[in-house]
């Protein structure tokens, strides 16, 4: 019962406009290439030069054309040996894609978080191709901007085109408020969003403050 009551009290301070109570200032996406923990930079044998190791390019010139294939000297050696290369790295390095969104609040009191989408869009029939979900919490004052980020394995579009079509189109990128959760617990809703994403939104926050509360003992 009491939580039955709670639910109604919360839905009361719910704010369904059509717009966002937020203007998106700039959407981005980058890929970023990390290298590993205990990866230790003082042995790096180039001093300071790093080289991707996925960026590496065989070269031969005419008095080496026969290294490599057939020669018992594998072309990656080769091309380690060059004074500029980083044979130290490891062969993989690990992959991320940072998505970015900045925002001013244009809302008369203080954003606590928001419960935003990253969505890449066909520009041919403006089919959706792939949605990111995200949960920001950085609290924004009236009239102030902020950028908010988070990062994924997860590339930006995964899908495969039966198409004969050798150019590649760049698909639409477009941002899409799902909840906005103000200081004084009030909360403004999408109305075509995803149901429970303001419940979610407001619980991974008092998670988050737990945790917090935790580490600071």
């Amino acid at each position: 019962m009491c939580a039955a009551v709670a639910g109604a009290s919360k839905a009361q301070d719910t704010n369904t406009t059509m717009s966002p109570p937020l203007e998106v200032l700039k959407l981005k996406w980058e890929k970023q290439v990390r290298l590993p923990r205990n990866f230790d930079p003082s042995i790096i044998p180039t001093g300071t030069t790093f080289n991707d190791p996925g960026s590496r390019v065989t070269t031969t010139s005419a008095g080496t054309a026969a290294t490599g294939a057939g020669s018992g000297t594998p072309a990656a050696r080769t091309a380690g040996s060059n004074s500029t290369s980083f044979p130290a790295t490891p062969g993989r390095l690990p992959v991320y894609y940072v998505y970015s969104l900045k925002m001013r609040n244009d809302a008369e009191k203080e954003i606590e978080a928001i419960a935003w989408d990253y969505l890449f869009l066909d520009p041919n029939n403006g089919a959706e191709l792939a949605r990111h979900q995200f949960l920001s919490y950085v609290k924004t004052e009236p009239l102030h901007s902020a950028t908010l980020q988070a990062q994924m394995r997860t590339p930006p579009v995964r899908i495969l085109r039966a198409t004969g079509q050798t150019a590649r189109t760049r698909p639409i990128e477009r941002a899409e408020i799902q909840c906005v959760l103000f200081t004084d617990d009030t909360v403004w809703r999408n109305r075509f969003g995803r149901k429970g994403t303001c419940e979610f939104l407001k619980n991974s926050e008092t998670v988050l403050k737990q945790k917090r509360g935790n580490t600071q003992r």
